[in-house]
């Protein structure tokens, strides 16, 4: 064959082009598994917001008896009914809705998903809900009023679980997905370095054929996009390409000076990535890919260096947006709800542990009186008082909106648990800078005692939620509300 008679040229030029074919394959993935992240966080968090509407529908609803219910506050149940019923809608359908930062966002439909049966569900229950509440808005009559307070009394709690279902599941689809993404990239790179290697081995092969050895291997080296290094058996640099140098920053005597291993090193706290040492005046995390070739009877060892420092620092901040909240710097739902799962099997038998999920109450004058900038510092100010309970054997997060989920574990007694919400209702209730005393916040807690034998973790949490519902109609000074589970295991 031609290309095999005369000389490399044509081999590398389509080495090179399948370079930048799997180059651009892995910053397509890259872009599609960002998109995809992005796309399943919009989801989860709207799929968080239906669960928190369900409750504000409630709360709203209870707080607009007839004969009380003013014009303001049926028009506030109204817009939280048509903004549940929008997004529900367009998770059935598709279509736009409201973020929750208050800007239009498309949703495809989940018809197609293997759990459209949970929208289809909460859809058949939601509808006649949603004809009365409206039917209630326009006429609050106390007829009315009973009906529809047992219509939410029989379907809350469903809509409830359904909708922290199609939350779970949006998740391990997001995360099934993440993960055939991955395999694609590691195909990819396997594709990459196996032509890197059949390159380098045509290459050493037919440069002997040819007398300008050192003038095809510097034009080789040039031309290639990442940093290439040839070495001998010792690790000592027989020759390497202008990207090289650039990226050391060093100039080429001190470079010839020291051996492959003196300028890079594994990277300790960061498994399979390397970095470059102190010899180096740059500093950059290094992906390394070491092949074999031999050059008449010598050993030669290739490397080649890529800087992926900025794609790092990317990912990781795609990994600290999926599970921290931004605006309290706790952990989110998705993040708590993995921590839950991971620590719960590892839990002492011999001690009782307690889940608790806290309701602001009075936040939303907050923004009401002093507008959402003012509402979110109080927020952070909460986040960072429930931080101060989180010792060794403690965990809070951020639900969404004014609600919050803190774990507790290794409690010697029941009482433990009720004086640590007390403690943490008494923090809440602390005065807040700039409110001037017109607004006073507190909180209610559903609490939930359990051991290491409740292994459902979303009915932990949703049993949680409803003791925090029953907290909420408490009138009691201190709304606390405990669900000892621990009792029921023990009875049976």
């Amino acid at each position: 064959m031609f290309w095999r008679r005369n000389k490399a040229s044509s081999f590398i030029a389509y080495a090179i082009v399948l370079f930048f074919i799997f180059d651009g394959l892995a910053l397509g993935l890259n872009v599609w598994i960002t998109e995809k992240i992005q796309n399943h966080a919009v989801e989860l968090n709207l799929a968080g917001r239906q669960r928190m509407l369900t409750q504000k529908i409630v709360k709203e609803f209870l707080s607009t008896p007839p004969g009380a219910a003013s014009s303001e506050r049926l028009a506030l149940l109204a817009q939280t009914t048509t903004l549940f019923d929008r997004t529900l809608n367009a998770f059935r359908q598709g279509g736009t809705t409201v973020n929750t930062d208050n800007s239009l966002v498309t949703i495809k439909s989940f018809s197609p998903r293997p759990y459209s049966n949970i929208i289809e569900t909460s859809w058949t229950i939601w509808s006649p809900l949603r004809e009365s509440i409206y039917q209630y808005t326009k006429t609050p009559t106390p007829e009315l009023f009973i009906r529809l307070n047992q219509q939410l009394q029989e379907h809350n709690l469903t809509l409830l679980n359904n909708m922290n279902d199609l939350a779970f599941a949006i998740e391990s689809q997001a995360r099934s997905e993440t993960y055939q993404i991955r395999v694609y990239q590691a195909v990819a790179l396997a594709l990459a370095i196996l032509n890197f290697i059949a390159a380098s081995v045509f290459y050493r092969r037919r440069v002997k054929e040819l007398e300008s050895e050192h003038s095809l291997i510097d034009a080789l080296l040039n031309d290639m996009p990442s940093a290439m290094v040839f070495t001998d058996s010792e690790g000592y640099l027989l020759n390497e390409n202008p990207r090289f140098i650039e990226l050391l920053g060093i100039s080429h005597t001190e470079l010839k000076q020291h051996r492959i291993q003196d300028l890079i090193t594994p990277d300790e706290n960061n498994s399979g990535f390397w970095t470059l040492s102190d010899i180096a005046f740059n500093r950059a995390r290094l992906k390394v890919e070491q092949s074999c070739a031999t050059d008449g009877e010598q050993a030669i060892t290739v490397w080649r260096i890529e800087d992926v420092s900025k794609d790092c620092e990317k990912q990781e901040q795609l990994a600290t947006l999926a599970f921290t909240d931004p605006l309290t710097k706790l952990l989110n739902r998705a993040a708590f709800e993995q921590h839950l799962k991971e620590v719960t099997p590892a839990l002492s038998s011999a001690h009782n542990h307690c889940l608790m999920f806290i309701d602001l109450d009075g936040f939303k004058q907050v923004n009401d009186l002093f507008g959402h900038n003012k509402g979110d510092q109080v927020l952070k100010e909460v986040g960072t008082r429930l931080q101060g309970f989180c010792e060794q054997d403690a965990c809070v997060a951020r639900r969404g909106g004014d609600e919050f989920t803190l774990l507790a574990t290794n409690l010697e007694t029941h009482t433990q648990a009720e004086k640590l919400a007390s403690s943490i209702i008494e923090a809440l209730s602390a005065p807040y800078k700039n409110l001037e005393n017109q607004v006073n916040i507190s909180a209610s807690i559903g609490l939930v005692i359990f051991n290491n034998n409740q292994s459902n973790l979303i009915e932990l949490i949703n049993t949680a939620d409803h003791a925090m519902y029953m907290a909420k109609q408490s009138s009691e000074p201190i709304r606390i509300h405990t669900t000892d589970l621990t009792l029921d295991h023990n009875a049976t």
